[in-house]
């Protein structure tokens, strides 16, 4: 009797989620109702160079001039990993300067035509994504 009590408490317990998955969960939910696609790393094409444990990333419609990029943080500061060519418009300081106000959660950005791809450190909040996503929209007056 006691042990059917311990396995029936054991296998609800195991299938109510932590206060960390809720609160992952909930910032999930926010981020989609800000615009952003949030989709897993860990199967099919990953594009992304940072090897830390960033199982998603997360996407919004890109809506700047700058239709290829990829940046990669360096410390304190984004440097260009490709394509090389960026360093040569006359508005990639301006770009670079963009950057360098990003939160420190932000680990890589990647731009296309079609959107932009950022890993960052979700345990930091809503607050930052919306800071991440205020600045990634400057760009767009570039």
């Amino acid at each position: 009797m006691v042990t059917a009590a311990l396995l029936l408490i054991g296998s609800i317990s195991i299938a109510m989620p932590s206060k960390s998955s809720r609160k992952i969960s909930k910032l999930r939910i926010d981020a989609k109702m800000l615009g952003c696609k949030i989709s897993s790393n860990l199967y099919g094409k990953n594009k992304f160079k940072n090897k830390n444990s960033f199982d998603v990333s997360y996407q919004i419609k890109n809506v700047t001039t700058l239709k290829e990029g990829h940046f990669i943080r360096d410390k304190n500061k984004f440097i260009l990993y490709s394509p090389v060519k960026l360093k040569y418009l006359d508005h990639f300081s301006d770009i670079e300067r963009m950057l360098s106000d990003m939160p420190e959660s932000v680990n890589e950005i990647i731009f296309s035509n079609i959107s932009i791809s950022f890993l960052w450190k979700e345990s930091d909040g809503i607050n930052a994504l919306e800071t991440i996503l205020e600045k990634l929209n400057d760009l767009k007056n570039l």
